[in-house]
Order: C-alpha cells, then sequence, then structure tokens
C-alpha cells in the first residue's frame, strides 16, 4: 500500500505547487491593477492641466511622463510573468511611444553636417535646429516681413558640435554635469568654473576659425555699422524656454577679438546660472548645441522691449514698450528702470506714460566694446522716444505677432536717424488674470513699502535677505524674499529658495522679470525703499497689489494664491497637448474587435487598456483550471443546486484540511458573502414563472428551464478576503453586478477625456442589514453608480449667460477642451444625410429651449440665430457630408 500513499503525496505536491503559482500570479495580477489604476489617475490629472486653468510648468510634465512611462513599463512586465511571451511586443510599442513623447519633449536635436556659417539673408524659422532660434527668426522677419533687422551671419550648432568633438569635450562635460547637485550653490560654482575653463583651454579647429573669419570679413566689408556684436543662439533658446539672460553677448568685437569671443560664448552655456536653469528643466545638455550669431551693431540713441500684450493684464487689450536711452543691455539687466507706455492695440491712443529718471546711458566706445555715460541733468526725465516712435513699434510689434499667431517678447533698437531695427523676438509668455477674492484689510501700521511696478502676480511671506550680485546667494536661506538693487540673472540659481522678489531698479521687461514669469516667482520692479526693509525681517510681499507689509499675513496669501493662471498661450499648454495625444486617446475600445491586439496600441492608455483586460482573461484562464480541480480546494456546502469549488487565493488552504466542505456562514470573504446572501435570499426556482424577479430575472430565458443535473456542471469561487472571482457553469448567463461595476468604470474612464475633473469614479449602492439602500458605506453591494462633481450653479453655463459674465478666456478654454476632446473621438457611423438630419433637429431642440422665459431673450433673437444655422446648414451641405466621409463629424 506504500505506493497507494506515494501516489497520494505526490498529486498533493502537485495541488501545493499548482495553488502557490496561482497565488503568485494572483498577486502580481492585483500589482497590476494597482499600476492600472495609478495610470489612470496620472491621465486625467494631466488631462484636467492641460485644460489651462492650473498652474504647472515643465517639470510637471516631464516627472509625469517619467511615472507613466515607469508604470506602463511595469504593466507589461508583469503581463508577460502571468500570461507569456505572446505579450512582449507590447515592449517595443511601449518604446515606439515613448520615443515619440520624448521627441516632443526634448526634441531630439539630432545636429545635421551643415556649413559652419551662413548669411543672415539664407534664414528663415526652418533653420531653427541648424543655427538657433533667436538667430533663425531674425532672418524669418527680414525674409517673411520685410522688417528692418541689422546684417549678420550664424555661426551654426555644427560648428559647436565639431569644436566639442575635435577636442573631446562632450564625454568630460557628460561627467561632470552627472555628478552635478544643482541645490547645492557650492558645487554648482565649481562644476560651472571646471566646464567653463576646458573651453576656453581649447582651440578652435582651424577650419572653423578660417570659416568665422571669412564670414566676419565678407561682413565688414559689406557694412556700413560702426561694429557688431556676439550673442548666444542656443538650439531651444527663445522657444518655449526663454533663457532669457543665461547666456553671454559681446558687444563691438574687433576683428581680432571674433574668435576668442566665439569661444567665451561657447563657455557661457555652462555659467552656474545657465547650468541650473537647464537642468532644473529637465532638459538634456547634449541637445542644447550653441549656435552664435554675428550681427551688426545699432549705434543706439534708444532701446527697449515691446510686449505685445501687456504680461500680468492682457484682458486691458493693450501692449507695453519699455525703453531706455542708448544700447539695451542696461534694459534687460536692470540697470536702468525705462520709461513704460501703454498703449491701445486697437487704436493706437496712449492708456499710460511713465517717464523714468534715467540717469545712465550704455554706449559704443571707440575702438571697441562699450561703455557708460552720464545722461545730462535736463536730459534724464525727457521721455526716450516720441509719438511716432511709440506708432511705428506697435504696427511693427503687431506684425510680428500675427505672423507667429501668438505674443510676442521683441527687442528693438533705433539708430541715431531714429530708424527702427528689430533685433529679437521670442513668445511671450502671458498670465491671464482670475477672479480673486477681495483681498482683506491689512492694518496700515504694516505697510513697509509701497509702489513699483507688477512683475509676476501673487504673494509671498518669508524673511528678507539682501544681494547685490552672484557672490551674496551661497547662503541664502529657503523661503527668503529676496530684495537686490538690479535684477541680475544669477538670481535664477536660487530660484528655488525664494517666494518673492523685490528690486529697486528695473522694470517689467528684464531677463529676469521673463525668469520670474516662468517659475511663477511673485516680484514687484522699481520698488524705492525696499532696500532699507533690515535683513531677516519677516515681511509679506503683495506683488498684485504693489505693497510690502511686515509680518505675515496669510489670508492675504490665500487671497492672492489664485491671481493668476498660465494663459492658453503660454507655450507650456501646446507642449502638454502635444504630449497627451501621444498619451491619452483610447483607440482600443472593443475588446472583442479585431485591432485589439499589441500592434494597434499607439497611446500609453492603449496599452494600459490592453494589459487590463488580457490580465482579467489570463486569471481568469488560470481560476478556472485550478477552480475546477478536485485536488485543491474544498466544496461549497449549500441548499442551491450549485456544485462550487472553492479556493482562496490569499491563504494557504491547509487551514481546511482535513475537510471537504465550507458552510455557507463561513465564507471567509467580503464579496462572496454579499453576493451569495443574495442568491440565498432570491431562492432558486423549481418551476417556471412568466415574470422573474430579482436574480433570475435576468437570466436568458432560452436555457434556464433544464434538467437539475445540468446545474451540477463544476463551478469555482476564487476568493480572499476583498476578491471574488466567480466562473459559475450553469447553462446560462446573467448580468453580475461586477459587470456593472466595469461598465461605471468604462464609463467614468472615457468621460474623464472631456471633463477630468467632474467625473470622479465609481462608487456602490449598499444595502444595510435594515433593508436601507446608501451610497457607499457598510453593507451588501447591490450596484454601482458613477459618482460626478456637481458644479456650483452660479457656474453653470445658462446662470452665466444670464448675468452676461460669461468672458472670453472661459469660452476659449471651453474650445480647446471640446476639439481636444472630438479630435481624438471615434467617428459615429452615420449617413450624411441623417447626420445633418441630426443636426437641424438639435437646432430646432436649441430654439425651442433658448425660447424659455427663464432665458429672458427677445423671440427674435433665437429665431434669428436659428435662420442662420439652418440656412448655412441647407447652403453648405456638402460641407458637412464631407466631414462625415471623412470620419471627423461628432458623436450626435
Amino acid at each position: 500500500m506504500g505506493w497507494i500513499r506515494e501516489v497520494f503525496r505526490h498529486k498533493k505536491a502537485n495541488s501545493d505547487k499548482l495553488l502557490s503559482e496561482i497565488q503568485h500570479k494572483f498577486s502580481i495580477f492585483l500589482e497590476i491593477l494597482d499600476t492600472n489604476n495609478r495610470i489612470l489617475k496620472i491621465i486625467g490629472d494631466m488631462e484636467e492641466k492641460s485644460q489651462g486653468e492650473y498652474l504647472f510648468d515643465i517639470n510637471y510634465i516631464i516627472t509625469s511622463v517619467q511615472k507613466l512611462r515607469t508604470d506602463v513599463q511595469s504593466l507589461i512586465d508583469k503581463l508577460v510573468l502571468i500570461g507569456g511571451e505572446k505579450y512582449r511586443p507590447l515592449k517595443d510599442r511601449h518604446a515606439a511611444i515613448d520615443a515619440g513623447i520624448q521627441g516632443i519633449l526634448h526634441g531630439k536635436r539630432y545636429i545635421q553636417q551643415d556649413d559652419f556659417t551662413v548669411p543672415l539673408q539664407r534664414l528663415t524659422k526652418e533653420r531653427a535646429l541648424s543655427v538657433g532660434s533667436k538667430i533663425a527668426q531674425l532672418g524669418e522677419i527680414r525674409a517673411r516681413l520685410g522688417l528692418p533687422v541689422p546684417g549678420g551671419f550664424a555661426i551654426t550648432a555644427w560648428a559647436y558640435k565639431h569644436f566639442v568633438t575635435v577636442n573631446n569635450l562632450q564625454e568630460k562635460i557628460d561627467k561632470s554635469i552627472h555628478s552635478l547637485d544643482i541645490k547645492n550653490y557650492g558645487d554648482l560654482i565649481a562644476k560651472s568654473a571646471q566646464i567653463q575653463d576646458m573651453i576656453r583651454s581649447s582651440t578652435v579647429p582651424e577650419d572653423l576659425v578660417r570659416a568665422i573669419t571669412g564670414s566676419f570679413s565678407a561682413l565688414q566689408k559689406s557694412s556700413s555699422a560702426p561694429g557688431f556684436a556676439l550673442r548666444s543662439s542656443a538650439l531651444g533658446e527663445d522657444t518655449l524656454f526663454s533663457f532669457a539672460g543665461q547666456y553671454a553677448t559681446f558687444l563691438n568685437v574687433r576683428e581680432d577679438e571674433i574668435i576668442d569671443r566665439y569661444r567665451d560664448v561657447l563657455a557661457s552655456k555652462f555659467t552656474p546660472k545657465a547650468i541650473y536653469y537647464f537642468l532644473s528643466h529637465a532638459m538634456s545638455e547634449a541637445e542644447l548645441a550653441m549656435g552664435v550669431g554675428c550681427m551688426e551693431m545699432i549705434d543706439a540713441a534708444a532701446s527697449g522691449v515691446i510686449y505685445t500684450l501687456d504680461p500680468v493684464h492682457p484682458d486691458e487689450d493693450c501692449m507695453l514698450i519699455n525703453a531706455i536711452n542708448g544700447l539695451g543691455a542696461y534694459l534687460v539687466d536692470g540697470t536702468v528702470t525705462p520709461d513704460v507706455v501703454k498703449v491701445s492695440r486697437k487704436d493706437g491712443s496712449v492708456r499710460e506714460s511713465g517717464i523714468a529718471v534715467k540717469t545712465v546711458k550704455l554706449c559704443m566706445r571707440q575702438g571697441g566694446g562699450v561703455q557708460q555715460e552720464q545722461v545730462p541733468a535736463s536730459l534724464q526725465r525727457v521721455p526716450s522716444i516720441g509719438e511716432t516712435t511709440v506708432q511705428d513699434l506697435r504696427k511693427a510689434g503687431l506684425a510680428i505677432e500675427k505672423h507667429y499667431a501668438c505674443p510676442q517678447d521683441i527687442e528693438w533698437a533705433l539708430d541715431p536717424d531714429r530708424g527702427l531695427y528689430i533685433l529679437q523676438t521670442r513668445p511671450l509668455r502671458v498670465m491671464e488674470v482670475t477672479p480673486v477674492r477681495v483681498p482683506p484689510d491689512v492694518p496700515q501700521s504694516a505697510v513697509l513699502v509701497t509702489g513699483g511696478s507688477t512683475v509676476c502676480p501673487g504673494a509671498g511671506a518669508g524673511t528678507v535677505y539682501h544681494a547685490d550680485s552672484p557672490r551674496d546667494l551661497s547662503c541664502i536661506p529657503q523661503g527668503s524674499v529676496l530684495i537686490t538693487r538690479s535684477p541680475f540673472p544669477g538670481i535664477v540659481m536660487v530660484i528655488n529658495k525664494v517666494c518673492a522678489l523685490v528690486t529697486v531698479q528695473g522694470g517689467t521687461a528684464s531677463h529676469m522679470a521673463t525668469i520670474a514669469r516662468e517659475y511663477r516667482i511673485p516680484m514687484l520692479a522699481g520698488v524705492n525703499g525696499a532696500l532699507d526693509i533690515p535683513p531677516g525681517t519677516e515681511v509679506t510681499v503683495d506683488a498684485t497689489g504693489t505693497t510690502i507689509y511686515s509680518g505675515r499675513h496669510d489670508d492675504l496669501l490665500k487671497a492672492r494664491h489664485v491671481a493668476v493662471a498660465v494663459a492658453a498661450q503660454a507655450p507650456v499648454l501646446e507642449l502638454i497637448g502635444k504630449v497627451l495625444d501621444n498619451i491619452s486617446p483610447l483607440n482600443l475600445l472593443d475588446v472583442t474587435a479585431e485591432n485589439f491586439t499589441p500592434r494597434h496600441c499607439t497611446t500609453y492608455h492603449d496599452i494600459t487598456r490592453f494589459v487590463h483586460q488580457k490580465a482579467m482573461e489570463e486569471m481568469f484562464t488560470t481560476c478556472s483550471t485550478i477552480g475546477c480541480s478536485d485536488d485543491i480546494g474544498v466544496r461549497l456546502k449549500s441548499s442551491i443546486p450549485m456544485a462550487i469549488n472553492i479556493v482562496y487565493i490569499d491563504r494557504n488552504m491547509g487551514t481546511y484540511a482535513g475537510t471537504s466542505e465550507v458552510e455557507e456562514d463561513r465564507i471567509d470573504s467580503a464579496p462572496m458573502q454579499a453576493f451569495w446572501s443574495g442568491v440565498r435570499r432570491e431562492g432558486w426556482p423549481s418551476t417556471p414563472r412568466v415574470n422573474l424577479g430579482g436574480l433570475i430575472s435576468v437570466v436568458s430565458s432560452q436555457a434556464l428551464y433544464t434538467q437539475q443535473n445540468n446545474f451540477l456542471v463544476k463551478s469555482f469561487a476564487i476568493l480572499g478576503k476583498e476578491y471574488m472571482l466567480l466562473g459559475l457553469h450553469m447553462g446560462y448567463h446573467f448580468s453580475t453586478v461586477e459587470a456593472r461595476r466595469l461598465d461605471c468604470e468604462q464609463e467614468v474612464l472615457l468621460n474623464r477625456r472631456l471633463a477630468a475633473d467632474v467625473y470622479l469614479g465609481v462608487i456602490p449602492l449598499v444595502l444595510d442589514a435594515q433593508g436601507r439602500l446608501s451610497v457607499g458605506g457598510a453593507g451588501e453591494i447591490v450596484d454601482w453608480l458613477v459618482q460626478m462633481r456637481r458644479l456650483p450653479a452660479q457656474r453653470m453655463l445658462d446662470h452665466l449667460i444670464r448675468s452676461g459674465s460669461v468672458r472670453q478666456a472661459e469660452i476659449r478654454r471651453l474650445a480647446r477642451r471640446l476639439a481636444r476632446f472630438y479630435a481624438t473621438a471615434a467617428a459615429h457611423a452615420i449617413t450624411p444625410e441623417a447626420y445633418r438630419q441630426c443636426l437641424a433637429q438639435r437646432v430646432e431642440d436649441n430654439l425651442r429651449e433658448l425660447a424659455s422665459p427663464e432665458f429672458g431673450l427677445a423671440r427674435d433673437v433665437p429665431a434669428g440665430l436659428a435662420r442662420f444655422q439652418l440656412g448655412f446648414l441647407e447652403t453648405h451641405a456638402s460641407l458637412f457630408d464631407d466631414r462625415v466621409r471623412q470620419g471627423r463629424q461628432d458623436r450626435l
């Protein structure tokens, strides 16, 4: 009889091994579910941010993408573990999608071979990846807008790559950058000096020297300019990222200095402030090849910056013109506070004009370089530009804005004859002012300083720290209010430690002002008396209200906290939209469709949906195998005529050794208890009934009434304390609570694409012991519901229309959201004729709705609108028919 015992021992060992394997798979399956939910939450949050109603920056996008990349890769790995190698092609799809996203985020600027130098007249914006955006846009303005631009040539990114390659610098640079801690100020300074020394001590290749000096000589011969400037034009500069003031510019360069100054511009790519900037924006140094522009100098009588839209108050529809005497360097570095003219974009009328006291100016020096000169006392309060120049600048600014289809930040100069030249243009980061609570009253006795100009709205509170130069920044405490005489660009190195910034000199058009708006640091400029506030004093800076208070005022901070949001024009919104095109659209909607395969996964959302579905199928198949085995599990003892084998997935089945059955009231699984109590309460019919109720009402009528022994086909329940996978072989099917839950989850998943902040999730409908229904809580789950956020009545569209408070910004946000949703929605199957009929019916429905007295509209208003819409629909029927044929119609 020993061989019998051996057979049973071997059989038990196999059963234990099989159970262990399925328990391991189950733990992986639960991890898949958790990861799936985490991915959907990230996608929903990114979709919500993309609507332009929340503040976020490039770091948020990069961090979110990194989390998604990791989690989606983890999903695939886990599916391979429980389902096998047939799912490995998902890795290739993941890699392809990721490559597309990274290309959008970082541009993946593969530097192609090019000439070392290119004349300005051969440049347009299409050459931005060759010469950098700054110099490429000047070529664009000259060639396609015909606006005056100084002559010059570009030294290409290919020239930079050649310099780095010949001197074997890239590996050394990478080593220094990768070991750098940008939060360690000392490390930042040391690594910067090390890299810059390497570049300055390297030899410019002879072929590159010949190209640069040859182009410079040719420019000199063809030009009557008094001098020339070398300006940075790095790849990525003046695009989504401004790099304002981070790189070097050299003015009035002599011919014998050109090569040394070129090398200095390359080295400026690695100043502490520049390193901090590109690393804090998670950019790859190797992709930021340094192009350089050699340009004719304008011996400027006046110069300045045009903001084609007021970046702080865009609703006023005004242009801001900042102007100073002499060269513009003193404006952008904050040395001189400029004259500021606010002019109507529409009619050119001057709305405001602030004339600053301008005691000094920067001028070209005979023999090279520049020098500071005193402005005579009689001229210090004289406007630097007149009315004619204001109108010329307005026209040029609007022309450039129209060409680029977004607000622009434009540098300009007037030659000694007052002729206008455009020196630079880049996208302007505009802040969209939103309604805020009325700020609380702060005692007048708390006011320390008032005045200045709002550079970036908001409020910050902390202790005062004074700095005059980058040398003073090494010991700045976290959360400081930084007060400086001028807004030197090196402040960017400690921008993560600053809660507010105040300068005595400068205005809203300095390089630091641009950086403050990028990082959204509340900032005031031109605040007289700010340096009189002692270091260490706790203050609250109300940048919106141009006031500095003693002490901390939390109510004021809260009131100003939501003062601004990034406007639709902000490049970061465009970026997140492009990234989401590779992440959020869901194309795999039907699990039975032929295209439900790894090859057709084109977004992260597709992969997530595919893995979730296949993981459930794999677990069901595996659990079916183990659940129907007589060697594993225990039988459910019940009066209901179903043979159900129970296997506990989260515990050792040895607990049930010596028994073959488990009583109904000892089912240690919350979902199974809830389900089985419902089965017992409804009972099991012995004869057919015409009107079946409860559970049996959803049973397929054709298969229900068969011989009782048909119900004895093996069924199984794979259970955990909070999990149930039930396979009932009953000869029919019925709708389960779990199926209802999946339907609700799918509804939430799809609708979050349109309204991520409205569709919150799913929640159970519960029946308690007293027979009362409640949403959520303890008891038996009888249904699942979609949980939605109710919008406040005053924010509903009909209320806003009646109150006349619908703003253009809200309309733009709604249009963007609907456009993105319908652009990615699957086409609805409908004939062109039926589509037009549905549209006509919608017009009629809207007419009836708008005729309601609650809207208070004159009858002819909606009727006239309806006549126009129906007429357009009839006259342009072919346009709508084409939409249907192209699959671009909305779902009706």
